[in-house]
């Protein structure tokens, strides 16, 4: 079974000054990295749609494939549907949606999720104190249902029209959507910043004992109360 995951990574990021792909998550790498690292652990294939500051996400991410929207302006459901492309022409039987400014979300769980979506189910979606969260998982069948979807400018809004599973978990990061300065301070202490670029990592990063899966429960719990990724 292949399994791709289609970040979501290509909006202007309105609120937050930097582009949320650039943004530094822990252990110095970025929320597009630590995604891909997750999804990666959970045996996925990756993929991230791009669109504001293309150049500046590829160059900071050499070696995640990315897909470029150059029509990202239009809605977050043109970046949807270019996801959905990649990922279907490249083969998935299940595909994974997932915004990048969500990027606690831990491998267990996403082991978690494949394992309960099963061959027979359309697809399901995680949620956290019966609060809906990502990734979508969708099988092949319910993916081209999606892609076809029209009318609609917001994911959320077509993701209505489908008869996803909820799936409890005790997983805060699949709610937490980091995409104000006052969210990403009461989580990391700090004012939003970029990742520092590829070369600079170095040992100092890769010594890191932190990873994606560390950050607090108690920071992440008290991030989850009343948001909901959207």
């Amino acid at each position: 079974m292949k399994v791709i995951a289609v970040i979501l990574a290509a909006g202007e990021a309105r609120r937050i000054s930097h582009s949320k792909a650039l943004i530094e998550h822990e252990g110095g790498k970025s929320f597009l990295q630590s995604l891909s690292s997750t999804f990666g652990k959970a045996g996925c294939s990756v993929l991230a749609v791009v669109g504001k500051d293309a150049e500046a996400v590829r160059e900071q991410h050499p070696a995640i494939h990315l897909v470029e929207n150059t029509r990202w302006s239009d809605s977050q459901f043109s970046s949807v549907k270019a996801g959905l492309d990649a990922a279907l022409e490249e083969g998935a039987d299940v595909v994974l949606l997932h915004p990048v400014d969500m990027p606690a979300v831990r491998a267990t769980t996403l082991k978690s999720l494949l394992k309960a979506l099963g061959e027979s189910t359309e697809g399901l979606r995680p949620e956290f104190e019966g609060a809906p969260g990502y990734p979508l998982l969708l099988s092949r069948a319910t993916a081209e249902r999606l892609r076809e979807t029209a009318g609609e400018a917001q994911l959320e809004g077509a993701v209505r029209g489908l008869q996803l599973r909820r799936i409890p978990v005790k997983d805060p990061g699949v709610i937490v959507n980091i995409n104000t300065p006052e969210t990403y301070e009461r989580l990391f202490g700090s004012a939003p910043k970029l990742a520092p670029p590829p070369k600079r990592r170095g040992k100092k990063a890769d010594a890191s004992t932190t990873t994606e899966e560390d950050t607090s429960a108690s920071s992440l719990n008290a991030a989850s109360e009343g948001l909901q990724g959207t």
